[in-house]
């Protein structure tokens, strides 16, 4: 029980707490609307703000982003939602060991998500503003710090801790009672 106990001092003392940083960015509509005179062609965005910051989030979800990122020296993990709040609002949790790591990959997802929406409105030759436009909500960076690794270690270390001791207790009734049986001449 005492390897029990310092395995969870351990695991809550030892184990390095990570931070939590939550960036938000937001996908405005476009500014202009256009009453063409009768006849006339007029190019509109097929895209909307909420299908737009949908797509981006399943590019940002993919493997292969996450893959590339850390080949480039990008460290945490990330999950991203979108938020349909009237606004679209793409809403990036980052997990990682210090507060710069997530800030980091916080960054390059806010220009990810620029690029983006860039990219995929170019192909419509729309005029500038007719286009969807993104802004980092700087304000709103939640930062927290994150201890689930830390449980999972205290509790991971008390689960096989006690499955260790209740082991052992078996163990020894066991060798007990056949010494017993033994000495009895059963």
């Amino acid at each position: 029980m005492l390897l029990t106990v310092a395995a969870v001092a351990w695991a809550l003392l030892g184990v390095p707490q990570q931070a939590k940083v939550t960036g938000h960015v937001t996908l405005l509509p476009q500014r202009e609307q256009y009453s063409p005179a009768i006849g006339d062609t007029v190019l509109s965005n097929p895209w909307t703000p909420v299908t737009l910051a949908d797509v981006i989030a399943v590019r940002l979800d993919s493997p292969a982003l996450a893959e590339d990122l850390f080949n480039q020296g990008y460290r945490g993990e990330w999950t991203v939602t979108v938020i349909n709040t009237g606004a679209a609002i793409i809403a990036i949790e980052v997990l990682a060991d210090t507060e710069a790591d997530a800030r980091r990959v916080i960054d390059v997802m806010d220009g990810l998500i620029a690029d983006e929406v860039t990219t995929r409105q170019s192909t419509f030759g729309l005029a500038e503003g007719a286009k969807i436009t993104t802004v980092p909500l700087a304000d709103a960076d939640i930062v927290e710090n994150d201890n689930s690794t830390r449980r999972r270690y205290a509790v991971l270390a008390a689960g096989a801790g006690t499955v260790l001791a209740v082991s052992a207790a078996a163990l020894a009734e066991w060798l007990s009672r056949r010494r017993r049986r033994a000495a009895d001449g059963y």
